[in-house]
């Protein structure tokens, strides 16, 4: 295609690719926002994905091959520097994009100039062949949406829009430090320049399968998941940040069960000092309040239950009386008895498991004291 600006880049990076890139591209071309490019790097695939690609003849289509395979953070930013668009879209290899998922994005970045990225609900193709719904929090606001940030990755990186220049502002589109949660971390980053949006519509497909980047590195993404939350925290809670960030990744982001009540007690603390310190900084209105504090509270009541589903069932106690978490999320009365149940048929008989560490080891790293009464 020309050398002129477009609207919209759409970013593609593959490495062996050819089973499902040919319908990633495809759902592309399909778009009825027409003006865009696609952008694919080629990260020296050695499998058909390079014939594939220089089969296809369609103008809005422009192949980049890397000389050598720079992995996911290196492919991603020569696709970017290469992007012209005024808008940036992202699409992995093997995700879709529905028809109207870039002029529905469009839409809202002309719309609200303080946004600097807009992702959109998804759903999930299982290697079964079921279509799954995931949901990311239907109509939450760009504050509601910003503070889920702070617990957990609410985006999909196939979904995502951002604005070119807002990026082209932080210094760098992806960093190799933060490899395999570089999306993250880039999502963290922009939310300092500018507002974060969320789109209600279900507008990308991600597949799921076993060669899936998550399925084979996730030491290295949760650790540097927890480095990028560190800092984040840092402001709210200073020396304990990297404690926290770890609890937040190992109970929140990938849900495993508090082994023990100090655990689950240092989760709550961490949890309502970020809460009041987002409140504090941010001053949501009062729906907004109200949907950050369910979210909150819904986070919490899911680390309690695990907890207490693994054997400790006496671990509710913990829940009621963490007064100022549960305020704004009700537990059913049905969930709280089946897991309160469940949790008796699963007491250790006859000794007490090691708990494991809620981090892997660092030297001179302090673990923070249980937290005092006066949080909950």
């Amino acid at each position: 295609s020309g050398g002129g600006a477009v609207r919209v880049s759409v970013l593609m990076t593959t490495y062996n690719g050819a089973p499902t890139i040919g319908e990633s591209i495809a759902s592309v071309l399909a778009q009825r926002f027409a003006d865009f490019e696609l952008v694919v790097v080629d990260d020296c695939s050695t499998d058909t994905t390079p014939a594939l690609l220089a089969a296809i003849t369609d103008p809005r289509v422009r192949i980049l091959r890397n000389p050598r395979n720079l992995g996911i953070v290196g492919a991603r930013n020569v696709g970017f520097l290469a992007c012209r668009g005024e808008y940036v879209a992202a699409l992995d290899h093997d995700d879709l994009a529905a028809p109207t998922r870039l002029a529905q994005q469009v839409a809202l970045l002309d719309a609200e100039p303080s946004v600097v990225l807009a992702g959109t609900q998804v759903r999930e193709l299982t290697p079964d062949g079921r279509i799954v719904h995931i949901s990311y929090g239907s109509g939450n606001t760009p504050v509601v949406m910003r503070w889920q940030l702070h617990l957990r990755n609410p985006y999909s990186y196939s979904s995502m829009m951002f604005r070119a220049a807002a990026i082209r502002g932080l210094g760098a589109f992806m960093r190799e430090t933060a490899v395999y949660s570089d999306d993250y971390d880039l999502y963290l980053r922009l939310a300092r320049v500018g507002e974060v949006a969320l789109l209600p519509e279900v507008l990308c497909t991600y597949r799921n399968h076993q060669s899936n980047t998550t399925h084979w590195v996730k030491p290295t993404m949760d650790a540097n998941a927890a480095a990028i939350l560190a800092a984040v925290y840092a402001p709210f809670l200073g020396a304990e940040a990297e404690d926290a960030a770890w609890l937040i990744v190992r109970h929140v982001t990938n849900g495993r069960a508090p082994p023990d009540g100090a655990t689950l007690r240092r989760l709550g603390f961490y949890l309502h000092r970020l809460l009041e310190g987002f409140l504090e900084t941010y001053r949501p209105a009062p729906a907004d309040e109200a949907r950050i504090r369910e979210f909150t509270g819904q986070v919490w009541w899911h680390s309690v239950r695990a907890a207490m589903r693994r054997g400790r069932p006496w671990l509710v106690g913990e829940h009621v009386r963490a007064r100022t978490l549960r305020a704004g999320f009700h537990a059913s009365l049905g969930d709280a008895a089946a897991s309160f149940a469940i949790g008796l048929l699963r007491v250790p008989q006859g000794r007490t498991p090691t708990p494991p560490r809620c981090a892997p080891p660092a030297p001179g790293t302090p673990q923070a004291a249980p937290p005092p009464a006066p949080w909950q």
